[in-house]
């Protein structure tokens, strides 16, 4: 679709372009006529002032001759004045219409829109034996929203109650960042923690924070996933637990919390 709207925004300003040429072409056209009829009429007002000179040498001589001749002569004056009047209205018109063209054509301002979205797709998987967990499989989607690109995406998944949960997916730990084959073979991006510290982060507050391994830039309408992870619960459950979700980047610094979030009851 935006291929499309591209290529008739292509054509539009190609139509534009030739109107432009086109009423360019007119416009000198009108000029020439308007600077024609102005040099008439100056011949015609200094024939006028001919015949009127000649006139005054007869007195009476040919007097209604000469009269006639006048009339007619102020006659076409008139006429040429009028037809003066006329080019140089259509000509004004034309420049209008011509410059109303020129600003058509140009391109169109579009301001800087800054969005995004995210949300869970999870299911849960209820274990065969009771001393086994309950453990939630899932995907974190998040969506550039936008007309800018995201830099430096980060997410925040938190577990409540704290502690109670266990996160686990494509996640490099640092002493195996030179390993980055380890998931060659599985779908989607492979994360790292942000923070060093990532263990008591999960201890204290139950955050997981996480950045993607490679991927720095998420496009306009493009998607990042933090697929296939995986989040283990005590079963039965003890109590209700919930997983929320946060996106941040160098544009959203104030970050944005996901759509949905996973509830166990």
């Amino acid at each position: 679709m935006k291929k499309q709207d591209s290529q008739n925004a292509g054509e539009r300003t190609l139509q534009l372009q030739q109107q432009i040429l086109h009423y360019r072409s007119e416009l000198s056209r009108m000029q020439q006529l308007v600077n024609e009829a102005d040099n008439q009429v100056k011949k015609e007002l200094i024939r006028n002032q001919y015949l009127q000179e000649k006139l005054n040498e007869a007195l009476h001589t040919h007097t209604d001759q000469f009269e006639k001749e006048v009339f007619k002569l102020e006659k076409k004056v008139l006429t040429l004045e009028v037809a003066l009047e006329e080019e140089k209205k259509r000509s004004s018109d034309l420049r209008k219409k011509l410059l109303m063209q020129e600003e058509q054509a140009k391109p169109a301002v579009i301001a800087p829109v800054i969005g995004a979205t995210a949300h869970f797709q999870a299911s849960i998987l209820l274990p065969k034996e009771d001393d086994e967990p309950l453990t939630v499989f899932g995907d974190f989607v998040i969506k550039n929203t936008g007309n800018k690109p995201l830099q430096q995406p980060v997410i925040c998944l938190q577990i409540t109650p704290v502690s109670y949960g266990s996160l686990s997916g494509k996640i490099i730990l640092q002493r195996k960042m030179d390993d980055t084959n380890l998931f060659d073979d599985a779908p989607g991006p492979l994360w790292r923690h942000v923070h060093e510290n990532w263990r008591e982060r999960v201890r204290t507050d139950g955050q997981y924070w996480l950045k993607p391994l490679k991927e720095n830039l998420v496009e306009p309408g493009q998607t990042l996933v933090f697929s296939s992870f995986e989040i283990s619960f005590p079963f039965p459950p003890e109590r209700a637990a919930a997983v929320n979700g946060f996106v941040y980047a160098k544009e959203l610094p104030n970050g944005i919390p996901s759509l949905n979030k996973i509830s166990l009851q």
